[in-house]
């Protein structure tokens, strides 16, 4: 889990500025013929974001294939770590059979939808060792674009305060300025025996994570000036 954590603030390039500035898809350097054969719609290749002083203006992620909108490739998602850690993680999820964000029409809605998320590390935990959702938004923090190889996260503010998915509690996330990582993962909700389940969850698992650096943050001074 120490990749989650590792960061690189990288100088402005071209490439990046053409990633921020254009539509969902992603430039052609990022889908090369070699680079798609060898990657999936869970490799990020590319991960952008313009920042501004309340909120995470724009994020960016490109991948390596289509990304299925339709609910048939399971549960998984894609998110944004900042220096917050894991304690303040923003996320946008597929899945069906569970009703846990204002924005879903109903459990069947397998629509992408945004989420705040805090998660804790149980390795010891039989029902679900390594990462776990704690915390977890039903408000819908910022909005996203999903289209063919690109993510896009729009107005996703640091601080948010929302209700708990599944306790009903009110809960609270401070992320920062500072993206880190952008991550991809699946997920997998299991009962008190460790076994899937949509209708007895006792945890929400996160798992086949993967994580690269984001490759430029661009303040949004900077951006708009340009």
């Amino acid at each position: 889990m120490k990749k989650l954590f590792l960061g690189v603030i990288t100088a402005l390039s071209i490439a990046s500025i053409l990633v921020i500035g254009g539509a969902t898809n992603v430039t052609a350097d990022s889908h090369s013929s070699d680079a798609m054969k060898s990657t999936t719609f869970m490799d990020i290749l590319n991960a952008v974001v313009v920042t501004d002083s309340s909120e995470l203006e724009n994020i960016r992620l490109s991948v390596g294939q289509m990304i299925p909108t339709d609910g048939a490739n399971g549960a998984f998602g894609f998110g944004v770590i900042t220096g917050a850690g894991l304690e303040a993680i923003i996320v946008t999820t597929t899945h069906a059979g569970v009703y846990d964000s204002i924005a879903q029409t109903d459990a069947n809605d397998a629509s992408f939808h945004n989420h705040y998320v805090a998660l804790h590390d149980l390795k010891d935990d039989p029902t679900c060792p390594g990462l776990q959702v704690r915390d977890i938004s039903f408000q819908e923090p910022g909005d996203v674009h999903v289209s063919d190889y690109g993510i896009v996260f729009e107005d996703t503010p640091y601080y948010f305060g929302a209700t708990h998915s599944l306790s009903g509690k009110h809960i609270s996330f401070n992320a920062d300025d500072m993206p880190r990582a952008a991550v991809s993962f699946t997920i997998n909700p299991v009962d008190p025996n460790g076994k899937t389940s949509v209708t007895d969850i006792a945890a929400v698992c996160i798992n086949d994570v993967k994580s690269v650096d984001i490759n430029d943050v661009v303040p949004s001074s900077y951006w708009e000036g340009n």
